[in-house]
């Protein structure tokens, strides 16, 4: 039994030493293991300058998208609040007094009269230099008597508005002249100011997407003038009132840095 356990300790150190002796590694020569190089891209001051622009003009192109779509969708009755649509309430009336020669008439009187009452609401006399004036005049349609002894008397049928009355003549004689004064326009109504927001509302747009086309023709790189010209067009879409453009103006100057990488300008400089 003895005799069998040596000999079975004598075989398995056979076995491992044979083992040992097959067991081969093999390791890969350095020049068999394949490497990617990554080649270092760097951006030039010029490019990176063209892609800031770039974005700059989409910025404020998408800013003026924004304002145009408020427009459209906004209330064009706030226009009729404007400074530039609103009637004032009062207006003070001036104007002055002629002869036939041009020269100012001393002392002729001045008399408002309401047409709905035929009352006198306010009256006065021109001066030295033919002037007068009558504050705090409600906006509606009214008739002015000017008159003096020795002049026929002019009845005016007008309205008041801030540019004044224009210079009256007086001709000497009896009797009355009529005269109109009245403006063709009588002020801006809500289809006006739906009209005029949409009109506005359009052109914002219109002018953003050609803001977005110099954003991809910056990127070409092909005609710096055409660019430069898509780019001032992108200025009317007002973006945000003053960001937007502010944005789109920069970005011109950026370009103007670099014009030389464009293509137009690289063949003018070979020429």
């Amino acid at each position: 039994m003895q005799s069998r356990i040596v000999k079975s300790r004598i075989a398995t150190r056979r076995r491992e030493k044979k083992a040992e002796e097959e067991i081969v590694v093999k390791v890969p020569r350095q020049e068999d293991v394949g490497y990617l190089e990554f080649e270092d891209e760097a951006l030039s001051d010029g490019d990176r300058r063209r892609k800031i622009a770039s974005a700059l003009v989409m910025i404020g192109a998408l800013m003026g998208m924004l304002s145009g779509t408020l427009i459209l969708q906004g209330n064009p009755s706030g226009l009729l609040d404007s400074s530039i649509f609103k009637t004032n309430e009062a207006l003070t009336l001036y104007g002055s007094v002629l002869d036939s020669e041009g020269d100012p008439i001393e002392g002729a009187s001045i008399e408002l009269i309401d047409i709905d009452s035929s009352s006198v609401i306010n009256s006065n006399f021109s001066d030295e230099n033919g002037r007068y004036t009558i504050n705090e005049v409600a906006v509606k349609e009214y008739e002015l008597h000017i008159s003096k002894q020795g002049y026929e008397t002019v009845i005016l049928k007008f309205k008041p508005e801030p540019i004044g009355i224009s210079p009256i003549t007086l001709l000497k004689g009896d009797g009355e002249r009529i005269k109109e004064e009245r403006s063709e326009t009588e002020g801006w109504s809500m289809e006006n100011a739906v009209i005029l927001a949409t009109v506005e509302g359009l052109f914002t747009i219109g002018c953003s997407l050609v803001g977005v086309h110099a954003s991809f023709e910056i990127k070409r790189k092909k005609r710096y003038r055409r660019t430069q010209a898509f780019c001032w067009v992108g200025l009317f879409s007002r973006g945000l009132i003053i960001f937007g453009p502010a944005l789109i103006l920069l970005s011109m100057i950026l370009l103007m840095l670099n014009k030389q990488d464009f293509e137009d300008q690289q063949e003018m400089e070979v020429f």
